[in-house]
């Protein structure tokens, strides 16, 4: 019933769309006649009245101009050809893979389905159907189409790839489906004529310069347009607000047609298993692309990427399938820790993998796994991946000519050896995993008592179970920021869940006091547990020389001072990034532009000290390349002072965005390495070290 209920108010929105659009067409001809109509019998009046007429008659010509001219403009303005391209899809045939049409032909009598009319593949970690663009697909009910991507196949077995495609297939079911393609067209019609239609734009310019009278012209369809876009914006966020309600239905509709053909394991496993695949295809396709630059390239992109998959799971400890796929249970994931605010995000089109998960435990379908993987189904799969592959170099790099290949593992090997890099040692538990240090008073550590001594190992002092309590910690005052956004608008929404509990927005304040207090205590217990560890450390130090635990303190305290600067140089570029789009503003006052200048001269000033505070420390600078050092320099030496005396231009901000991120990095990553190297030498000042 919920259902139909949003089909219908999708339909009424796209109805509206479109009569609005013809209503505009038929408004804007109507005057247009009607103007003609006006100027030709005033001209018609004028030629009667002798010399006296010649005033009336222009008069009566600008106005049969104005009409022409309007509807010339709306003409530009509603319609512009813009063809779309798609960089890489590969239409299959049945007689090129006959195993996986005859797999499609049976899945489509088991969900009673039509048959897509192509199959087409494409590289990336996805399946999707579609109506073909255009008017057969906006009024044909045949033409459909599934999309098949190689990443998906490449991470899947065949029960989970049934699972993918019955899902799929239950889009097909959906009359709404031909809804989701006049919403695809009328996007389409909205982006181009906010974004790309550069016809109205030039027109108004091309008039701009003709005389006063095409000033003044280009003034008045100036107006108009600005109206037309207020328009259209709204509709494009009446009509999207809608369907991405009426999509997280049609999600969960397909969802119930494939749990019931292929069980609810399996479609818990195919879930997890395509998002863990999609994030290592991701990161796969960086590297890849960082490749192709130093002419470095993978015959088989799809063989690094089950490379990377089984290296993910087991740097997660995730354990293998006897196909030697990832076997994603409860634990892996209950390890990740999501915000406890969450809102119907209008843009989200897709549920949640918590919301379709519980809704597949809640069907409790039994099904049975056929644990080969997806790539049987495909004939001459090795060549498959090589062309798709190719394929892929000739987007991320269209210039490259690969003419020597590197093995698969190589890649593999350079991931593995970044993340041993600036990996803590084990003995920490992650305990300092993705967080700062704590500061601690100033002073000297106070030693461990005997009591403490005895009290407090390294076991005791990083257990596991730390872990989760402290990423708790940083969510809930992520959390906090996000209920102080929607208290002060920055978040528009009318309500919100915490906790799987609904609130009204203005019921935020109270939920932020005692979520402030929870974050708190936390704070409290962590900076009490991070200064125990080092006073343990300490301790042991201390045993050694006291100018071995003064050279420890020291050094923890020098770490922390330096994410201290780091951390402003975090807000230097986010500032920075911010003022770009309101220092360039053409709607600023003077005043208003005046003060936005202020402001990024201050942050041209802070970006400058630390930055010349960085340089001289070989330790960091050090590591820079090249290329970094010599945009910093230049900035330190010429567009400072440049920006201190003149009001910067876009490169000029962009130049300044790009050194300070650039270096917010290294310095992040120095930072890193220092904390690695200090926690390695407090193994040395335990209890582990006596175990040698």
């Amino acid at each position: 019933m919920y259902f139909r209920q949003e089909v219908l108010r999708m339909t009424g929105g796209i109805l509206l769309f479109y009569i609005t659009y013809i209503i505009l067409l038929l408004c804007s001809l109507l005057l247009m006649a009607a103007c003609v109509w006006a100027g030709s019998t005033i001209i018609l009046y004028a030629s009667y009245q002798g010399l006296s007429g010649i005033l009336t008659s222009i008069a009566g010509a600008g106005l049969l101009l104005l009409g022409v001219m309007q509807t010339l403009f709306v003409m530009l303005f509603l319609f512009n050809r813009h063809k779309d391209t798609i960089p890489y899809r590969t239409v299959v045939t049945e007689k090129e893979q006959p195993v996986l049409f005859d797999f499609i032909h049976k899945l489509v009598q088991q969900t009673n389905t039509p048959l897509p009319r192509k199959v087409y593949l494409v590289p990336d970690v996805n399946a999707v159907v579609f109506h073909s663009p255009g008017v057969a697909g906006l009024f044909s009910d045949a033409d459909k189409n599934l999309v098949i991507g190689l990443g998906m196949v490449n991470s899947l077995n065949i029960s989970e790839f049934k699972m993918v495609l019955a899902h799929e297939f239950g889009h097909f079911s959906q009359r709404s489906m031909k809804l989701v393609l006049h919403v695809y067209t009328i996007n389409k019609i909205i982006y181009n004529i906010l974004y790309e239609n550069r016809g109205w734009r030039n027109a108004i310019i091309w008039l701009s310069n003709k005389g006063l009278p095409a000033a003044l012209l280009s003034r008045l369809l100036l107006l108009m347009a600005a109206g037309l876009h207020f328009l259209f914006r709204e509709m494009h966020e009446l009509i999207n607000r809608q369907y991405m309600r009426l999509s997280r239905e049609m999600e969960f509709n397909a969802d119930e047609v494939a749990v019931s053909i292929c069980g609810t394991d399996t479609a818990i496993s195919a879930m997890r298993r395509a998002e863990m695949s999609n994030a290592s295809f991701q990161q796969l396709l960086q590297k890849v692309s960082t490749w192709s630059h130093q002419q470095r390239f993978i015959r088989n992109i799809y063989e690094a990427h089950s490379m990377l998959i089984k290296y993910h799971a087991k740097q997660h400890s995730t354990p293998l399938d006897h196909q030697e796929m990832p076997q994603y249970n409860d634990d892996q994931f209950s390890t990740t820790v999501r915000s406890q605010v969450q809102f119907r995000d209008q843009w989200a089109s897709h549920p949640t993998q918590e919301e379709r998960e519980q809704r597949y435990l809640e069907a409790n379908v039994p099904g049975v796994q056929i644990p080969q993987s997806a790539w049987t189904l495909f004939h001459n799969a090795d060549l498959l991946q090589e062309q798709m592959s190719r394929q892929i170099y000739e987007v991320l790099a269209p210039e490259a000519r690969p003419e020597e290949w590197v093995p698969a593992n190589d890649i593999i090997r350079e991931i593995e050896d970044v993340h041993e890099q600036y990996a803590f040692p084990a003995q920490y538990n992650h305990y300092y995993d993705n967080r700062p240090f704590t500061a601690i008073p100033a002073g000297r550590l106070e030693p461990f008592s005997e009591e403490e001594q005895v009290l407090y190992t390294m076991q005791t002092l990083y257990p596991k179970e730390f872990r989760q309590r402290i990423r708790h910690y940083f969510r809930d005052v992520q959390d906090a920021a996000t209920l102080q956004a929607i208290m002060h608008r920055e978040i528009q929404v009318a309500q919100f869940t915490y906790q799987h509990q609904q609130y009204h927005n203005s019921e935020a304040e109270k939920i932020l006091e005692e979520l402030q207090q929870q974050i708190a205590r936390d704070q409290e217990w962590l900076e009490m547990q991070d200064q125990l560890a080092l006073r343990y450390h300490y301790t042991f130090a201390l045993r050694q020389a006291m100018e071995a635990a003064t050279s420890l303190q020291d050094q923890y305290t020098r770490i922390v001072a330096h994410q201290s600067r780091a951390t402003m140089l975090n807000d230097i570029a986010g500032m920075i990034m911010e003022s770009i789009p309101a220092f360039l503003s053409k709607s600023n006052t003077p005043s208003q532009a005046a003060a936005q200048l202020r402001i990024v001269r201050k942050e041209a000033e802070q970006l400058h000290e630390l930055l010349h505070d960085l340089l001289h420390q070989s330790h960091i600078s050090g590591l820079w390349e090249p290329e970094l050092r010599e945009k910093v320099v230049h900035f330190l030496q010429y567009q400072y002072p440049y920006l201190q005396e003149h009001e910067p231009v876009a490169e000029d901000l962009e130049t300044m965005h790009e050194v300070s991120v650039m270096v917010s990095d290294h310095y992040n990553n120095s930072i890193t390495l220092m904390k690695k190297d200090f926690l390695y030498r407090c193994i040395d000042h335990s209890e582990l070290s006596l175990q040698h």
